[in-house]
């Protein structure tokens, strides 16, 4: 008989790290359904407690838009960020026409993820996001350490 493999989703894996930490926000049954034909990838650069809720929470906001999970993705929003995020969101979306947390009307392929900075109680963390096409869009996310909710979320300035 041929061993199984362990893992067999890059959600399975994500899903069985924050397990481990004490932080698994992913409902059970994320992990079980099986991601799109591409799988997406994610890296976690120097992930502490910030940065692992940042991916969480990107992985399965993108799982909800694809509609690969039966949540949806305001749904997942509301249990990750903090009420007047998601009222800044929305009203952000309704004037762009886009994805209030992809920032563009199309979903991501891969993305990163590392820890940046730190103030008294929150913590600053980069998400890179790129696209099929090469293009790529780096955003700053704020969590609040205390209880690890997510408070902000800023496109990186113009360079």
């Amino acid at each position: 008989m041929l061993p199984t493999p362990r893992f067999r989703t890059a959600a399975a894996v994500t899903t069985a790290l924050l397990a481990a930490g004490g932080l698994a926000a992913t409902p059970a049954g994320a992990a079980a359904r099986s991601p799109s034909d591409t799988p997406p990838i994610s890296q976690a650069v120097r992930a502490g407690p910030a940065g692992t809720q940042v991916n969480a929470f990107f992985e399965e906001y993108r799982l909800a838009v694809l509609g690969e999970i039966d949540d949806s993705p305001r749904a997942v929003r509301q249990r990750y960020l903090g009420p007047a995020l998601n009222l800044a969101l929305d009203t952000w979306a309704a004037g762009s026409g886009a994805d209030p947390v992809f920032r563009t009307r199309s979903i991501p392929t891969a993305w990163s993820v590392r820890e940046v900075g730190a103030v008294p109680g929150y913590a600053s963390v980069r998400l890179g996001e790129s696209w099929g096409d090469g293009t790529t869009r780096e955003v700053r996310y704020t969590v609040r350490l205390a209880d690890r909710r997510i408070t902000g979320l800023d496109d990186e300035p113009a360079r």
